[in-house]
């Protein structure tokens, strides 16, 4: 697993903000499994417009994944890409 440090120099020509740093890390740690926004909110310390729009711009760099939960069609899980 990366430090935040290593991560930071290896995404550094995104221009990654911290919350998308951070939101990035906590969706690598997670694996293959992957996890909904609700979760993400849950495990970072950042209200639940940051981490959305954090999501949408990883999305945008294509650092991200996103699928629909088969539990529970209203929802998406992340993968990191």
């Amino acid at each position: 697993m990366l430090s935040e440090k290593e991560l930071a120099s290896e995404l550094g020509f995104h221009r990654l903000t911290k919350s998308q740093m951070i939101v990035l890390s906590v969706l690598r740690e997670t694996g293959k499994n992957g996890v909904t926004p609700k979760q993400l909110i849950d495990n970072v310390s950042f209200a639940p417009r940051t981490v959305r729009y954090a999501l949408r711009k990883l999305l945008k760099k294509r650092l991200i994944r996103r699928y629909p939960c088969l539990s529970d069609m209203r929802q998406w899980i992340y993968l990191p890409a």
